[in-house]
């Protein structure tokens, strides 16, 4: 569902705020473009309008969003650094999340109901032929992948690993922790690419009907809003139980931090605040020019 995504218009520009650096970030725009031409071939018209969304939607998620998660964070990091966080919190910080996400695919939605309709018969083709070609690889990929023991291992070492980004070194109760984590862990890959082929379907059949004033707007709107109905009941559980799962990780860890790490978790967040509201200033001083 990604990679459909991506056709809305500069998806990844919001996707990938959370985590960039500042220099990512800054040429987050050209890199949707890059994205955007391997899916279909614009004209010049098209490419312009394109050009101009997506200038717009980056400058609208640096000056409204990024100082919103910059809020948050500074919230998130007085209560660590105060010892004072709760399991309510770990659980509201989820849906503040899912909030902005929701705030997201709103800011871009106008914009696909603007550009998609604007596509040709060839260019819906072109669209629907990466999107199965790219499903495809990734059925293959899962098709070839490792023993259920060492995609085991291989998801300890990456906990560890992202753990260790902010821990720097894990405690062997935090290492428990983890591996308990990583057993408990409910595999979703090969059910997320049968809710991806059901996205995809949908998406193109939205798209074919991109001309009607009527029924696209709604189409397009369920798949942006109500997209977890195409979930199967195994996903829907399966994802639920890895949310709570890990939720309970990440307080669990919380409270197992020494005072070196309290301080390097607290060091951490300032820096994503500091950048943050940094670029939030920059978009804002250079407006959309």
């Amino acid at each position: 569902m990604r990679y459909a995504r991506l056709l809305l218009v500069a998806g990844v520009v919001l996707l990938s705020a959370a985590c960039s650096t500042q220099i990512g970030y800054r040429f987050a725009d050209t890199f949707v473009e890059w994205e955007l031409n391997e899916f279909v071939d614009l004209n010049d018209a098209q490419q312009q309008q394109v050009d101009l969304a997506i200038t717009e939607l980056h400058h609208w998620h640096a000056t409204n969003e990024l100082p919103f998660y910059a809020q948050q964070l500074q919230i998130l990091r007085d209560k660590i650094a105060t010892q004072s966080l709760t399991e309510a919190d770990i659980a509201e910080t989820y849906n503040i999340a899912f909030t902005a996400w929701q705030r997201m695919l709103t800011g871009i939605e106008p914009y696909a109901l603007t550009l998609l309709p604007n596509l040709t018969e060839a260019q819906v083709a072109q669209i629907e032929a990466e999107l199965a070609k790219r499903l495809a690889e990734e059925r293959e990929e899962l098709a070839e992948a490792k023993t259920s023991e060492e995609r085991q291992a291989q998801l300890r070492k990456r906990a560890r690993k992202n753990a260790q980004s902010w821990l720097r070194r894990a405690t062997p109760v935090q290492e428990r922790l983890l591996n308990q984590w990583s057993d408990e862990r409910l595999p979703t890959r090969e059910l997320w690419l049968d809710y991806t082929a059901q996205w995809h379907s949908r998406f193109v059949q939205a798209l074919n009907e991109r001309r009607n004033l009527k029924q696209f707007p709604t189409l397009l709107n369920q798949l942006f809003f109500n997209s977890d109905m195409l979930y199967s009941k195994e996903l829907a559980e399966r994802v639920e139980h890895n949310r709570e799962l890990t939720m309970a990780l990440m307080y669990n860890l919380y409270q197992s931090l020494n005072n070196k790490q309290r301080q390097r978790v607290v060091a951490k967040l300032d820096e994503y605040i500091e950048d943050f509201n940094e670029l939030a200033m920059l978009f804002e001083e250079r407006g959309l020019g």
